[in-house]
């Protein structure tokens, strides 16, 4: 999927049934961190209704981790060339070349790295994808983050739903 498994002193891999812990904590912080901070986002992930998708994306191959030198978690992702639900809803029922990134999120511990945006980066040169589309979306009044998604490239093509379920949608064309 990648070429490379390693972006500046972080390695990067698929996710195993035993860091499932690690991944659930690095979600539910940063599903905390964001609530504190005013933005209706990963609400859903505190309360444990998500935890048996998580598990289920992590046992299918979709979730990354990203590791420090020392081996401690520092971020997690899920990646797919398959749409979820979610992303019928969001970018309707699509049949290019494309995959999509869920559930970014940095531990509080790397926080003020820049580590997402490296990672990012990171997957932009080195996915093995001749030509299609990366694609993610976020809440639309969550400005940090849309600068981020802005900032690395991707370009916004529109929002779907209204007021606090609104969201942004970005892709990035590859080839």
């Amino acid at each position: 999927m990648f070429r490379t498994q390693q972006f500046d002193e972080y390695y990067v891999r698929i996710a195993t049934e035993e860091d499932l812990v690690s991944v659930l904590e690095i979600l539910k912080t940063a599903a905390k961190w964001v609530q504190s901070k005013g933005v209706n986002q990963w609400g859903y992930l505190l309360s444990g209704g998500e935890d048996d998708e998580i598990k289920d994306d992590l046992l299918a191959g979709k979730t990354y981790i990203i590791q420090s030198k020392d081996g401690d978690p520092v971020a997690t992702f899920n990646f797919s060339n398959e749409q979820n639900e979610w992303d019928i809803e969001m970018w309707g029922k699509r049949e290019d070349r494309a995959f999509y990134i869920h559930r970014l999120a940095v531990s509080q511990v790397h926080h003020h790295k820049q580590v997402g945006k490296r990672l990012l980066k990171w997957i932009d040169e080195n996915i093995v994808l001749d030509e299609g589309y990366i694609r993610l979306d976020c809440v639309g009044n969550n400005s940090v983050l849309n600068l981020i998604y802005q900032d690395a490239g991707f370009e916004h093509v529109g929002y779907v739903g209204e007021g606090e379920d609104k969201f942004s949608l970005y892709e990035k064309w590859l080839g």
